[in-house]
């Protein structure tokens, strides 16, 4: 029976108001719960008779400040600390009539240890038992992991991007969306997801690029105290995500001054040759910054900065063939493949200060800067000519605020944050225009100017986050609210669309009126026509002047025939402003001292510019952690909940260009498309206004509308997992995820031709659902996923001498999602037809059927020999089966006139191409010079065997059929066509050999 999504919300309110009145006046016991920025402490204190102690006075304090707290133990002996940053602690508990006892771990994010106390009879004042106790976290009922300090500075992260620790967690995979250009995503799936539908926070406030979906200006990997990837099934506190969320916390200082030194370099001369190439192109990376932290006034004030900067220079391979160059050449188009280098550049800075204002009362502040020169922004690709990319200049500054009160007596806290965050970016094109694509025998060929530049982007974001957490009795309650608003500065958020003209070069067939069949790079290139061609278009373009009104005499056998051109003319202000507001509600109730519930609610408000609010977006969320009294190492836990993601700004932003600004799309289809690119510079003059003369069909133009029940995303989650104790510090994980998306948010053709003839220009005109319309490009929550995965983990905890941790998963991903960025057709194609979704349900591009993950830390130490000591090794191996791909026809088959059909008879990502096998290590030897001092010599290799690992978003997926109209599809794998090696176009990294070091005080 199926249940609505507002019954289900309905009921839940129910449950969770009732449990409340009913257990809010039980006798107390300790509660477990976390939050984005910190941990907490629960416990009891208890005599050897394990008899609860009453009045004990239990103080914790950090280990780097000097910042302490106190409780007391209530009548069943329990206490907890709320709110408690991540870091090393001391906690002592004294009693009267007992001997004090001291214990110290460390807490991390997100996360609940528990500690208890034995306390034994004697005067208090006598002795003193210290004891270091292993980090014991409890009550978890989401799927995460910690990615601690430890694993952050000796594990062989590529370029030190902090979030790639993200991709060595079991479920998270590298997105096949753009991670780079205007619409590159956060490069994160989780569980199937899209990389644009996560959530990346930095000490509690968002730190996203709202506008594809990606992440704002990251944090130097030495700023970052640890962070919490949480892959399912958070808590009401988090949000605004599909997919996960990565939590992070920044670094503060401490009362001993700290700082670091490092510089890490590799090159071309420690580098293997790209596969494709048969040299080794110049390739430099220099990357080097610096840390300074320390007290302001000792206990009570501290500083943190840092520096960091990248410096790239490398080169892209273009695997475009030799004829396609010669033939762009030829045309006056600048185009060369082999090598094309570019350059990047990055800095980022940060600057914090924490201040202890009252012993209850703590304040802090932080100012962060990215500043990014990236001279392939647009990323070059082996089809992509180098005049198809740009130039990014980019500046992110943002300042932080964050105020902790705490209430001692009440047992709560309150946590206010705000962020202002400025974000400007200019990104100008290689090329004026016009952008080529060109059907070639190796792929689809792109040179020119992107059809999505010049852009400019200037925003304001506001963000303001209050949080109350509230132990009492059974209960801890948490309260919040987060008001976001993101404003973009009038007239400095635009794209110039196609304003430099487009032209599509595909074959044209002209054998049912007795002429030739003329390849797309024959209609690109007159200089290789045969005779037979040449002749047939001269006749052609006497034809086409006399039966066309208006249309010159044109010597079509000399000129480039292309089927489709397309230009842009009008106001390009795409700016859309956003207003984001939550609230929500969380108790974890101790229902027995072994089971544990976790009921929480949420409400999202989200409303872009131009597009329908969203206001009814509640999403309840339930998990239970249960240990057996019989098996007390033994933890049994799942969860079920609805997760709101955030809007598109893309949606607003195109309706406002298109329909608010009435910006116009041209699209002249053969033979009209010849007109423009036989002008000088081969289109029309730019333009606010279409040009007079232009023959404007409404039929072939393009508009874009959103769905009247356009509704936000949404998935429904569910997760059950069992994670066993098992000694010598190994923890065993056995855990199913299973995710549906909902109402996922795509675009489609709502008017394509239904009732195609011969003539494709006549069908564009006649044969549309809606005949006097063109293209009607609708934004629509119409679409859906699914997935399964079964994950086995095995870890150690973090001792002086090992840590491991490892995972294989099992999943599988479907969907039947439309792309909603034109950067997104690199993996996820069109509908070969719109109006049937249902067709297009097959393997999403982000399934990866089996995944095996291994990372490490070995502190190596032989004998008494100081040459053998003091070395630690540290890698990860990553092993992952093939992606699915889509087969494409480059032809019409169904004479639809959207060229983008699937060879007859197969189906949507039916393709797979090769695995993926990458080892990273690093080894690193310090030396100490005195207490304060030391130097540490490291050595990174990656991909460490040099395994050709292919890039599946490059492969030549085109089958153009052969005279007879049959296909020449690869070779079938259970089921699954593999992709031949002759169609492999560019390779993942080869191996890098990195050397550095790091001086240390």
């Amino acid at each position: 029976m199926r249940v609505s999504r507002v019954l289900l919300t309905k009921v839940f309110c129910f449950i969770f108001i009732a449990a409340g009145s009913i257990l809010f006046h039980s006798p107390i016991t300790y509660a477990q719960s976390a939050g984005s920025t910190v941990g907490q402490i629960v416990g009891i204190v208890e005599d050897p008779q394990q008899r609860a102690i009453v009045g004990a006075t239990i103080t914790v304090q950090n280990l780097d400040t000097n910042i302490t707290r106190t409780s007391t133990s209530n009548n069943t002996g329990n206490y907890i600390f709320l709110q408690i940053p991540p870091g090393n602690y001391k906690i002592k508990v004294e009693a009267s009539g007992f001997l004090a006892v001291e214990k110290t771990t460390s807490i991390n994010i997100g996360t609940t240890s528990l500690i208890k106390f034995t306390l034994s009879v004697g005067d208090k004042d006598q002795n003193e038992v210290i004891e270091v106790v292993a980090e014991n976290e409890v009550g978890k009922t989401e799927s995460s992991f910690n990615v601690k300090r430890e694993r952050i500075t000796n594990l062989p992260i590529n370029q030190r991007n902090f979030l790639d620790f993200s991709i060595n967690t079991a479920r998270v995979v590298k997105d096949r969306l753009p991670d780079s250009g205007f619409s590159a995503t956060s490069g994160l799936s989780f569980n199937g997801q899209s990389g644009r539908n996560n959530n990346v926070t930095i000490d509690g406030l968002d730190n996203n690029d709202i506008g594809s979906g990606s992440v704002r200006s990251t944090f130097s990997q030495d700023a970052v105290q640890e962070f919490q990837i949480i892959e399912n099934n958070y808590s009401a506190e988090f949000g605004r995500a599909l997919g996960g969320i990565i939590n992070i916390v920044t670094s503060n200082g401490s009362n001993q001054y700290n700082g670091n030194l490092f510089f890490f370099n590799r090159n071309d001369k420690t580098s293997s040759r790209d596969p494709f190439l048969a040299i080794k192109p110049p390739f430099s990376q220099y990357q080097f910054g610096t840390v300074l932290s320390g007290p302001i006034k000792k206990d009570r004030a501290f500083f943190f900065t840092s520096f960091e900067r990248l410096t790239l220079s490398q080169n892209e391979i273009i695997a475009i063939s030799d004829a396609v160059v010669r033939s762009a050449n030829t045309q006056g188009f600048a185009l060369r493949n082999g090598a094309v280098p570019f350059s990047v550049g990055n800095t980022v800075v940060q600057g914090r200060a924490d201040l202890k204002l009252k012993d209850n009362d703590t304040f802090w502040v932080r100012y962060h800067g990215g500043f990014k020169y990236d001279g392939a922004f647009e990323t070059l690709k082996p089809l992509n000519g180098e005049s198809n990319g740009s130039i990014q200049n980019l500046k992110d500054n943002s300042i932080a605020f964050n105020n902790t009160y705490i209430n001692t007596g009440s047992n709560f806290v309150n946590d206010t944050r705000f962020l202002y965050g400025r974000r400007k970016q200019d990104v100008t094109p290689f090329d004026n225009g016009p952008a080529i694509n060109l059907f070639a025998p190796e792929g689809t060929v792109v040179f020119g100017r992107n059809m999505t530049l010049p852009q400019l982007r200037d925003e304001r974001i506001y963000q303001v986050v209050d949080i109350l957490s509230l132990a009492k009795n059974r209960h801890q309650l948490k309260f919040g609210v987060d008001y976001q608003s993101i404003l973009q500065v009038p007239g400095k958020t635009t794209a110039d669309i196609s304003a430099g003209g487009g032209a599509f070069f595909a074959p044209l067939d002209f054998t049912s009126s007795r002429g030739p069949f003329i390849s797309a790079l024959q209609n690109f290139d007159p200089s290789i026509r045969t005779p037979e061609q040449k002749a047939f278009l001269k006749f052609l373009g006497s034809a086409l002047s006399t039966s066309i009104p208006g249309f010159p005499l044109l010597p079509l056998d000399q000129l480039s025939l292309p089927v489709v051109y397309t230009q842009g003319f009008g106001n390009a202000d795409l700016g859309a402003d956003t207003t984001l507001f939550s609230l929500f509600a969380q108790d974890d109730i101790k229902l027995k001292s072994n089971l544990l519930l976790k009921a929480g609610l949420r409400y999202d408000y989200s409303h872009i510019e131009f597009t329908p609010s969203n206001s009814g977006n509640f999403s309840p969320r339930i998990g239970l952690s249960y240990q057996p009294s019989k098996l007390p190492k033994l933890n049994i836990h799942a969860a079920y909940g609805l997760f709101f993601g955030l809007p598109s700004v893309n949606v607003g932003s195109s309706i406002k260009l298109l329909k608010i600004n009435q910006y116009k799309l041209v699209v002249l289809p053969f033979p009209l498309s010849i007109i423009p690119f036989s002008l000088p510079g081969h289109h029309f003059p730019e333009s606010t206004k279409v040009p007079a003369g232009i023959p404007v069909t409404p039929q072939l133009g393009v508009i874009t509308q959103q769905d009247s029940n356009l509704r936000s995303s949404y998935t429904q989650q569910i997760n059950f997992g069992l994670d066993y104790e098992l000694p010598s510090k190994w923890k065993l994980e056995l855990s199913y995820t299973y995710v549906k998306g909902i109402k996922l948010l795509g675009e489609r053709n709502i008017n394509p031709v239904i009732r195609p003839v011969a003539n494709p220009l006549t069908s564009k005109i006649t044969g549309r659902v809606d005949p006097t319309r063109g293209d009607v490009l609708e934004f629509a929550s119409a679409y859906d996923s699914y997935y399964h995965g079964f994950t086995t983990t095995i870890r150690r905890q973090l001792n002086s001498k090992f840590d491991v941790l490892a995972s294989y998963t099992f999943s599988k991903a479907i969907d039947n999602l439309q792309p909603i960025f034109p950067g997104d057709s690199i993996a996820l194609d069109n509908a070969a037809d719109p109006l049937n979704i249902s067709a297009e349900k097959g393997l999403s591009i982000e399934d990866l059927r089996h995944r095996f993950l291994l990372s490490g830390l070995w502190n190596i130490s032989y004998g008494k020999s100081k040459l053998f000591r003091d070395f630690t090794l540290s890698t990860i191996l990553n092993i992952n089966s093939g992606r699915p791909y889509n087969l494409l026809s480059t032809v019409d088959l169904n004479m639809n006139g959207d060229n983008n059909d699937r060879p007859a008879g197969i189906g949507r990502n039916v393709g797979i191409t090769p695995g993926f096998a990458s080892l990273d290590l690093r080894l690193a030897r310090s030396i100490s010079f005195g207490e304060r001092y030391q130097i540490q010599f490291l050595a990174e290799v990656f991909n460490l065997f040099n395994k050709v690992n292919i890039n599946p978003n490059t492969v030549n997926r085109n089958f153009t059929p052969t005279a007879l109209g049959t296909f020449n599809l690869p070779p079938q794998e259970n089921g699954r066509y593999t992709v031949t090696p002759d169609r492999y176009t560019s390779a993942l990294s080869p191996r890098q050999i990195q050397l550095g070091f790091r001086i240390s005080f």
